[in-house]
């Protein structure tokens, strides 16, 4: 199915059903949603908690909350939207029934507005608390299918705009973004997420780079500082895993690898300093090459470039 299909079925749909990862894998959740919004849906909701370092408000930065850019994130059960106004759920079956963030409403909502609720969830005969079949079944849902169904129809759109999937492990399209990126403005390659991550600290035009100097930030002061705890450093591994198709140790290392860095540095994802870096002249170099009137993905490239910092 063409990428142009994908959107066609989406924007179509009342609710449209997505479910991903296949299997019984309880991380990765997260992965698709650079793909929804890059098919137009600018806004988001999904658990809290996998916005957090900590699920407690005990730690100083527990409550705080981060996230990779591109959507407007909503709290659940308090999303006033237009009615035309598109909206991504993302959820498990787990939440579902046995917390209080059921979907019921946005369904009920959705399946007589004007606008498209995309639902992705963790199994395919995923039900709503209040619904008498599976969602797919529903007559005003469109079973999009697997997620790796519209990863597919991504990676033939990047082909076909002159680009790649350079990154071998992952599926998260806004990951793969910064390897493209990385690859532009350095002329070498990365084939992995380890790898990627491995360079991150000495590249601050890559828009990944802006999230992490949110999660070092000091709270009310200049600078960076490292997670506090082991048990912090180890939840931020968790909030890796959620976005990355990385097993426990791989998360935990990077996590581990990243505050050792800003711990011995000082200046690891400071802002006040990356302005300062010769990579964003280079980046902003780079960026000249790049044809952002005739391919949408160079114009994300060229936006993301001439802007960083």
């Amino acid at each position: 199915m063409s990428l142009q299909a994908v959107q066609n079925r989406m924007n179509d749909a009342d609710v449209a059903f997505i479910h991903d990862p296949d299997g019984n894998v309880h991380y990765w959740k997260l992965r698709s949603l650079p793909a929804i919004n890059y098919l137009g849906t600018e806004h988001a909701t999904y658990p809290t908690s996998w916005r957090q370092l900590k699920h407690t408000w005990q730690h100083e930065r527990g409550g705080r909350q981060y996230d990779f850019p591109g959507y407007d994130y909503h709290v659940s059960g308090g999303i006033q939207l237009p009615p035309s106004e598109d909206l991504c759920v993302v959820t498990t079956s787990y939440y579902e029934k046995n917390t209080q963030y059921t979907m019921n409403d946005l369904v009920n909502r959705y399946a007589s507005s004007e606008g498209s609720l995309i639902v992705v969830a963790d199994e395919r005969r995923f039900q709503p608390s209040g619904g008498l079949r599976p969602l797919y079944h529903e007559p005003f849902c469109r079973h999009i299918g697997r997620y790796d169904r519209v990863y597919e129809a991504f990676v033939e759109h990047y082909e076909s705009e002159g680009w790649g999937m350079p990154l071998r492990d992952t599926k998260n399209l806004f990951v793969q973004d910064n390897a493209n990126l990385y690859e532009l403005v350095e002329g070498d390659t990365v084939e992995t997420t380890s790898e990627l991550f491995d360079e991150l600290t000495e590249a601050p035009y890559l828009p990944l780079y802006e999230t992490f100097s949110n999660i070092f930030a000091r709270r009310d002061e200049l600078g960076v500082s490292p997670l506090e705890s082991d048990d912090v450093i180890e939840a931020f591994g968790g909030w890796l895993r959620r976005r990355i198709e990385w097993d426990k140790s791989t998360a935990s290392e990077v996590a581990h690898d990243l505050n050792r860095s800003v711990s011995m540095e000082g200046t690891t994802f400071d802002p006040s300093y990356a302005k300062r870096s010769p990579k964003i002249r280079l980046a902003r170099e780079a960026a000249k090459d790049l044809n952002p009137e005739t391919s949408p993905i160079d114009a994300r490239y060229h936006d993301w470039l001439m802007h960083s910092l």
